[in-house]
């Protein structure tokens, strides 16, 4: 038998009885995915972790990830066909002969079928005993820290500004949260001390689970935060919604996706954390759109340079201003089959008053486009105007159609360049990747956040002069005018022409001579000849 066919034989056979294999050949994994263990290969304490998902997958913090061949090979300081040579004297496939025998091969995958069926089975029970146990485990801790709890206001929401706000309070002040599952039974529980340290209680099924800070009869409109003050604060902003807390950036996905089950119409909007650092992926509006993305929903998140969630931004801007710009940065997040899209919410954009000072808004200036949100400085009760970058510098100079689309007419000045540039853009390009794509391949640098590019999107949309532009992809009489395949349009079209795109024969014009030369050397000649 070839290696190549050892080994692809080997690795099928494999599939699902990896953790038996392992054993067979004395190498030690845990029993449990959630299980940390010393590495077979290069030990530690609790590097190691085995997921299996069928292919012996693993991973260890030193030594790195890998499937079940890659285990054996580590282990046995061995390659790729060793390894298979010792999984296949596991299973019992002789790889020494060059045919194989149909009878022997089909009795040893009935018996591999039967071991990983009883072992599929013994970790099933094992899986089904540990949630007994933890669940067994919470409920007594739940009723323990329960039978101790009173009700009242609590300290930590009171310095937040968040009063008149009943609470379950442990004796030493914090906060008892009870979360619930899809059937509104108490699954999982958080505790939140004074000075906001926050534990879950042992035993806790936190996946899935959540805390809903208000109850509505009709529930058309959904918004998950992740901490319990974001959600009382949002539940402020928005209080015809059903408002939930998920706990955390991890479970805005699972209780999303709850909520979408629960609710299979009603609008789901996922209010972010803005885990904004310097060079660092920013975690909470990463989680937020993964979840927005997976249930068809919509996001808003907190704007500036530093981080912040709903809470501080309506600490910070007062009540009144955060409804405003919670509202006014609803959008969709990229994704399959999904545009970046702005919606105007009652109370949003279309309420603002015009000269609002505190109001946000995207300016355009020679160094570049900005997005600006002001807030009043306490002390001073100065308006101070935070600013986040959006695009460099672009101007929206018109609309364009051609025979079927509508564009955008763009003008900027690339980087390092003294031309400006002066072109199209489809209008169903406009907050997708491709349209970004062709900014930046033509010299303008975008913003790399989801949250900027989608308030750029919207202000290339809402901007700029609406004056009507001829976009023509061939060369030619346009509009009165005539455009060389170079781009030069010759004469005065009745209305704005832009040529899209360039001949292949526009290398071979060139500008030479003068009219009175031509004059002298070609209409002259041309004299008389009718």
């Amino acid at each position: 038998m070839r290696n190549i066919d050892l080994i692809n034989q080997v690795t099928t056979e494999a599939a699902g009885n990896w953790p038996y294999i392992l054993q067979s050949l004395s190498i030690a994994v845990p029993d449990n995915p959630r299980k940390h263990a010393p590495c077979p290969h290069c030990g530690g304490n609790d590097r190691f972790r085995f997921d299996d998902k069928g292919k012996g997958s693993h991973i260890c913090n030193h030594c790195g990830a890998g499937d079940g061949l890659d285990l054996i090979k580590k282990v046995n300081n061995c390659d790729t066909t060793e390894a298979a040579k010792m999984v296949a004297d596991v299973l019992n496939i002789d790889y020494r002969t060059t045919e194989s025998n149909p009878i022997a091969d089909q009795r040893r995958r009935n018996e591999l079928t039967a071991k990983r069926n009883k072992q599929a089975e013994a970790q099933r029970k094992r899986e089904e005993l540990e949630k007994a146990e933890r669940k067994e485990q919470f409920n007594r801790n739940y009723s323990v820290l329960s039978s101790k709890s009173t009700t009242g206001e609590s300290e930590y929401l009171i310095a937040k500004g968040l009063s008149g706000i009943e609470c379950q309070l442990l004796p030493d002040g914090s906060i008892l949260l009870p979360l619930t599952d899809s059937d509104e039974n108490i699954v999982s529980a958080q505790t939140i001390s004074e000075l906001g340290s926050k534990k879950l209680v042992a035993g806790s099924a936190k996946q899935g689970s959540y805390h809903a800070v208000n109850a509505t009869d009709d529930v058309q409109t959904i918004i998950l935060a992740e901490g319990y003050a974001t959600a009382l604060s949002v539940s402020l902003m928005r209080p015809e919604a059903l408002t939930v807390a998920a706990i955390d950036a991890g479970n805005l996905k699972p209780v999303a996706k709850l909520m979408r089950s629960k609710y299979p119409h009603a609008q789901i909007i996922i209010a972010a954390d803005n885990d904004y650092h310097d060079d660092e992926p920013n975690t909470g509006e990463l989680a937020a759109m993964k979840a927005a993305q997976a249930i068809s929903g919509w996001l808003t998140i907190p704007t500036g340079d530093h981080k912040a969630d709903w809470d501080d931004y309506r600490q910070q801007y007062g009540l009144e201003a955060a409804t405003r710009a919670f509202n006014d940065g609803l959008y969709q997040p990229e994704g399959e089959g999904m545009t970046a899209t702005l919606q105007v919410i009652d109370g949003g954009k279309e309420d603002k008053k015009q000269g609002d000072p505190l109001k946000p808004h995207v300016k355009s200036r020679k160094d570049g486009v900005y997005w600006i949100t002001p807030k009043v400085d306490k002390v001073s009760g100065e308006v101070i105007n935070n600013e986040s970058w959006l695009a460099s510098p672009l101007e929206v100079i018109g609309t364009g159609r051609d025979d079927k689309d509508q564009y955008l007419i763009l003008r900027w000045q690339p980087y390092g360049e003294n031309e400006t540039v002066t072109a199209p853009l489809p209008l169903a390009d406009i907050g997708e990747r491709e349209g970004w794509r062709t900014l930046k391949a033509g010299g303008v640098n975008i913003t790399t956040k989801g949250s900027l590019r989608a308030i750029l999107a919207d202000w290339l949309q809402m901007s700029g002069n609406r004056e009507i532009w001829r976009v023509s992809h061939a060369t030619g009489w346009q509009c009165g005018a005539y455009i060389m395949p170079d781009g030069e349009i010759i004469g005065e079209p009745e209305r704005p022409v832009l040529f899209s795109g360039r001949s292949s024969a526009a290398s071979g014009y060139k500008v030479k001579g003068s009219a009175e030369s031509w004059r002298d050397s070609v209409a002259r000649l041309a004299a008389g000849n009718n």
